[in-house]
Parts: C-alpha cells; sequence; structure tokens
C-alpha cells in the first residue's frame, strides 16, 4: 500500500491515495523521465520485426505427414 499524505504525523493510519492523488503523483514522476526513458515505456510501441514463432505441434504433424 502507498499512503499520499500532507501530514508527517505517524499516529494516523496510512490509508490508500485516492485515483486522483495517483494520477497526479504519477504525473509527477513521468515528468521527470528523459526522452529515452519517455520513448522505452511507451504503451503503444509495435516492434518493427520479431522472431517467427510456430506451435510444436505443428511441426510434429508436418514430420509425421511426410514420413507416411
Amino acid at each position: 500500500m502507498v499512503a499520499f499524505s500532507d501530514h508527517h504525523d505517524n499516529s494516523e493510519q496510512a490509508q490508500d491515495p485516492s485515483p486522483e492523488e495517483i494520477r497526479i503523483r504519477a504525473r509527477e514522476v513521468r515528468d521527470r523521465w528523459s526522452e529515452r526513458t519517455r520513448k522505452r515505456r511507451r504503451a503503444k510501441q509495435r516492434p518493427g520485426w520479431s522472431v517467427p514463432t510456430i506451435q510444436i505441434g505443428d511441426v510434429s504433424a508436418a514430420i509425421e505427414h511426410w514420413n507416411d
């Protein structure tokens, strides 16, 4: 749990931050990011190329077909 408070009194029970407090704090953190970090953390990055993937079951089926 993360608590945001204007008070530093340890006798108060910590409470979860509100959605608005989370948005504000997240914005403050992002404002300190470098351009490189900003690019790396973009949510909708599309890789230029990725390794093709195959299903092992497809490979075994193809091998069995060739061996028939």
